[in-house]
């Protein structure tokens, strides 16, 4: 391993190198309190509670401490992966203790039994965080193996029936531990989606169907009438969402190196790419369990669950960038994003531009398509016709920013080419977007939109944005130990929230500074990331006690790193290219010397009261990735085409 020793000393640190290893002490106490006060004596959450039945909210509870084991891996604490295990245990028992409407539990098999995955993909970043932090844990291991076997085909007897590996395809919008074949729709009471969702603007296609006007749909009398159709339409078949398996079979590759489960994934994205091909260049958003386009919608390739008419591009944009991800990641091709761009360039080339000054304007892009018919109903933000009716033209409706969606940016950060960035510019909000500020509470629960405070700070434009980001990240912390204080115990009304509303730890400033990392999208994909610390002497992931770093430039090239050690001992850091060592350091430049190490790794020495700052050229995605740690074996690099 190629090794490198700082030599600058420093007289006080740097403010944002003091933030960041105050912000790891402070939540390290924070985790502490927030058990203490929010689960009870055996680690389990107070929700679902005794006697419940249903099928909703388990995920929301898991989403309550989904990131601990992360900032583990980050360098927090080992009480974040020791809370971490305790409070995931405890929450299996109480999924397995609550009943469904079908005469099992809400848990089989440490897998929720029958949802879709848009939930599922929330609830199991708690599974790939695991990876990063305890990679070498049996039952991190056991767990990653048996989930990602849900989904093939087999004879096994333990086949749960979710995929049909001839016609590749999942076979229901919602599966899991109990297949695919527990969805019943028509069953409403149990159904988290009704009337108050509003099924005008936020529901199945009900534009040919005996309803004249969209107000009908708010009516509690038709309830019954629209579960019944949604049943009818929604609950069999593929759906674009399902790509979210493949994070799932991704994390399984990581763990073991198993080819089945790299295939897996780029057999999978191949089909949905040929399903859009047939389907003229738009994803269609269902699939028949037969592989036809519509079988269940009267062929139309619009009106699945969660699909171009339920919710639109915010959910149907999910899988194509979480699969293209995975799919670069284990095959090192980055020609998989074109999948995800075709999909956002549709947007564009149907959208309308709105002046929203005299020098700037806003691309308002469609977010929904369907078939003609009413369209009045209440959608803020979007372009409206003159009888305020919601704008509908040629099939595409709801116009409106792009936003806070992160897949126009995860794709520039996946390929980090020209055109890529400039799709990020084309599709930014002047409206209500300032990109050089933080925004100390975000406005939806997965904190999405920093990233362009991030890429005006990369981009030379945001020169404060470290301290402000960490300041943002202690504000939150004190915000979340005073409720602690005020509310004095478990609250009076919990829900299946009540953990992910309470949560005081924080990491999406420390991925993006530490790690050059966006935060994964949030449905359920994998941290993709330029660098990863560990921890030599303790053996373990994370940076050591006392060294924070800072990720200051990412380019095609490659980074610019500094680490900072402001503790009163000598340290060693490794730092590896890609979170799970999928690039390589091909240059370091240190001063005026310029070394080529060729390796994932680099051994840093930073004594106390030092810093290094480096330049380091990445070849990105040619080495097979893993979870394996550094010190366990040497990384296998992949056969590059001729």
């Amino acid at each position: 391993m190629f090794e490198l020793a700082a030599q600058h000393s420093i007289g006080r640190p740097p403010e944002w190198a003091l933030l960041q290893r105050e912000l790891f002490e402070t939540m390290a106490d924070a985790v502490d309190r927030f058990v203490d006060e929010y689960v009870d004596e055996n680690g389990e959450p107070y929700w679902p509670p005794r006697g419940y039945t249903g099928v909703d909210g388990f995920d929301d509870v898991i989403e309550g401490f989904y990131n601990w084991p992360l900032v583990y891996a980050l360098g927090g604490d080992e009480r974040f992966l020791e809370h971490a295990r305790d409070v995931y245990a405890g929450a299996l028992r109480r999924g397995r203790n609550a009943e469904t409407p079908f005469g099992h539990p809400m848990v089989v098999d440490e897998f929720e039994q029958c949802r879709d995955w848009f939930h599922l993909g929330e609830g199991n970043l708690f599974t790939y965080n695991m990876g990063l932090a305890a990679p070498t844990d049996d039952a991190v291991v056991d767990r990653a193996e048996r989930f990602a076997r849900l989904y093939f085909d087999t004879d096994d007897e333990a086949d749960a029936g979710n995929y049909d590996g001839d016609r590749r395809l999942v076979r229901g919008p919602m599966n899991g531990s109990m297949g695919p074949d527990h969805c019943d729709f028509s069953a409403y009471e149990h159904h988290p989606y009704g009337a108050e969702y509003r099924w005008s603007s936020h529901g199945l296609p009900w534009r040919d169907l005996e309803f004249d006007e969209a107000a009908e749909l708010c009516d509690p009398d038709n309830e019954e009438r629209l579960f019944e159709v949604l049943d009818e339409r929604c609950s069999k078949g593929d759906i674009p969402l399902n790509l979210n398996v493949t994070s799932l079979m991704t994390n399984a590759y990581l763990h073991t190196g198993e080819d089945r489960y790299r295939e897996w994934v780029v057999d999978y994205l191949a089909a949905w790419r040929e399903r859009t091909a047939e389907n003229g260049g738009i994803i269609p958003d269902n699939v028949g369990r037969s592989g036809e386009i519509g079988e269940y919608t009267d062929g139309s390739w619009y009106g699945g669950y969660y699909g171009w008419s339920w919710g639109g591009w915010h959910y149907v944009g999910i899988g194509p960038t979480v699969a293209a991800e995975n799919a670069v990641l284990l095959t090192g091709d980055r020609e998989h994003l074109a999948f995800p761009r075709s999909q956002l360039d549709v947007l564009i080339e149907n959208g309308i531009e709105v002046a929203e000054d005299s020098v700037h304007s806003t691309l308002y892009v469609p977010h929904k398509y369907g078939g003609p018919g009413d369209y009045h109903y209440d959608a803020s933000g979007v372009l409206t016709e003159d009888d305020g009716a919601v704008l509908w033209r040629d099939g595409w409706y709801e116009f409106k920013p792009h936003r806070d969606d992160p897949y126009v940016f995860h794709l520039w950060y996946l390929s980090l080419s020209e055109a890529d960035r400039e799709r990020v510019d084309r599709l930014r909000d002047w409206g209500s977007r300032d990109w050089t500020q933080v925004d100390y509470r975000p406005s939806n629960k997965h904190g999405a939109g920093q990233e362009y405070a991030w890429l005006a700070y990369l981009d030379g434009e945001f020169p404060d944005y470290p301290q402000r980001r960490l300041e943002a990240s202690h504000a939150h912390v004190q915000e979340r130990l005073a409720l602690m204080r005020e509310e004095g115990g478990v609250p009076n009304d919990v829900d299946e929230d009540y953990l992910r509303d309470r949560n005081p730890i924080v990491h999406r400033g420390l991925l993006q500074l530490t790690m050059g990392a966006p935060q994964p999208v949030y449905y359920g994909g994998l941290v993709m990331a330029q660098l990863r610390h560990f921890d030599p002497e303790r053996e373990r992931p994370g940076l050591p006690p006392g060294v924070a770093a800072l990720v200051e430039d990412v380019t095609r090239d490659g980074v610019r790193l500094t680490l900072v050690n402001v503790g009163g001992r000598d340290r060693d850091v490794i730092v590896q290219a890609g979170a799970y060592g999928e690039h390589e350091f091909t240059a370091i430049e240190l001063d005026d010397e310029r070394v080529r190490p060729e390796s994932t790794c680099i051994r840093v020495s930073i004594p106390s009261g030092t810093r290094l700052t480096v330049a380091a050229s990445l070849d990105r995605f040619v080495t097979e990735p893993s979870y394996a740690l550094p010190w366990t074996g040497s990384r296998r690099s992949r056969v590059r085409a001729e």
